[in-house]
């Protein structure tokens, strides 16, 4: 009996493991005969857009920038994070500036010592000028003692001559005569030499005044230099990153990133059947589904005048205004413009599969499919205008493409 029991249970294991060789050869059968994958179809076809264009884009801040030290220096105090508002000129990093603030001090006793020296020249050359206006009156005056003294003098010498005065008499007037006229000499000859000495003077003051000047532009320097270790914003906005925390080093990195976001705008590519409607100023309709079902109105701010040599599309921006902050970047935009005057190559929208910035459809072609880029422009929300990479007629898969591989066989049914 025991060894018939043996017998019996070799027989089950023998079973279930062939039942089970079956099974694992049973499913590559079965993955072979799965057959074609059933999907819809569309062609590709000429024509117009309905009820306006649909121009697509992402919403950017209307300002944005990663602030950097204008000097590298060591972080103090951060005095904003993330999601703080800020105004135009507004500290938002300081680095540490002590032997910075030192050196404004010390140019301030300079521009302070350099002052002084200049109203002490200054005060020379006022003093001088003062000698100057004695030695000329000293010598106007000496000027008209000899004029006197040389009359009388001409005068006594006629009257000797004609035996009218005495010698001794003739002879005062000729000393007096003598003494005016150096008089005269002395006074012109200090004149002459107050004149170079105020010369000097005023030669003092340039130079005192250079020596200010370049005090003061030490001054402005290590003033300008101390004001550097303030990162302040460039514009009244929203911080939305922080990159440095105090003792590390500032450098050639952003510190922070501000945005503006009280307005925004969206960048978009427009075909060569609408751009000629489009002008700038022009009020638009643009919905942000993330925020809300009703759409913001907004304005045709930039219309480029030439096509992108890629696309084939001219870019334009629509700036929307923003007052509470809710749009913000990176949102996903749809502008309303005027419909086409020109007709164009369309598919049906939910043909263009998107990836990243790149749009793709899946065309088929004897039965089987294979996935192609395009180049896409503006759109009705119905149907997608193509600007490249697809031709009239072809056929494009419009449902079913999540189960699509490059080459699978397809059945179409629409």
């Amino acid at each position: 009996m025991f060894g018939k029991g043996k017998l019996i249970l070799l027989a089950v294991l023998l079973a279930v493991v062939v039942v089970a060789a079956g099974c694992g050869k049973k499913q590559p059968v079965q993955q072979a005969e799965a057959g074609p994958v059933t999907v819809s179809t569309a062609k590709a076809a000429t024509g117009l857009l309905e009820n306006g264009t649909l121009v697509s884009g992402k919403l950017e801040a209307e300002s944005s920038a990663n602030v950097v030290p204008k000097v590298a220096g060591k972080v103090a105090r951060v005095h904003v994070d993330v999601g703080s508002r800020v105004s135009a000129g507004q500290v938002l990093v300081t680095l540490e500036n002590k032997d910075l603030a030192d050196r404004v001090t010390q140019a301030e006793a300079g521009v302070a010592q350099a002052e002084a020296a200049l109203a002490q020249a200054q005060a020379k050359v006022t003093q001088a000028q003062e000698v100057i206006q004695a030695d000329q009156s000293s010598l106007a005056s000496a000027q008209a003692r000899f004029e006197v003294a040389e009359a009388n003098y001409r005068r006594g010498q006629q009257l000797l001559a004609a035996g009218a005065m005495s010698q001794a008499d003739f002879e005062r007037y000729e000393l007096d005569y003598k003494n005016a006229k150096d008089s005269v000499n002395q006074a012109a000859s200090k004149l002459q030499v107050d004149q170079a000495g105020i010369q000097v003077a005023q030669a003092g003051v340039q130079q005192a005044q250079a020596g200010l000047d370049a005090a003061r532009a030490q001054l402005a320097l290590a003033r300008q230099a101390y004001e550097d270790s303030f990162i302040r914003a460039p514009f009244t906005g929203v911080v939305t990153a922080r990159n440095v925390n105090p003792g590390e080093m500032a450098a050639t990195t952003p510190v922070v990133t501000l945005v503006n976001l009280d307005r925004v705008e969206v960048k978009a590519m427009v075909g060569e059947g609408v751009i000629n409607q489009l002008k700038q100023g022009q009020k638009v309709q643009v919905k942000v589904s993330a925020v809300s079902e009703q759409p913001f109105e907004g304005v045709i701010t930039s219309i480029s005048p030439a096509a992108d040599p890629t696309t084939k599309a001219f870019p334009i921006k629509v700036e929307i205004a923003n007052p509470k902050n809710i749009l913000k970047p990176g949102m996903f935009a749809e502008v309303q413009l005027p419909a086409a005057n020109q007709k164009e190559l369309l598919v049906p929208r939910e043909a263009v599969v998107k990836e990243g910035e790149k749009n793709f459809v899946w065309v088929v072609q004897d039965g089987r499919v294979s996935r192609r880029e395009i180049q896409v422009g503006e759109s009705d929300g119905k149907n997608m205008v193509v600007t490249s990479g697809l031709s009239e007629g072809e056929e494009v898969v419009t449902a079913g493409q999540e189960s699509l591989q490059e080459g699978a066989p397809v059945t179409v049914k629409n």
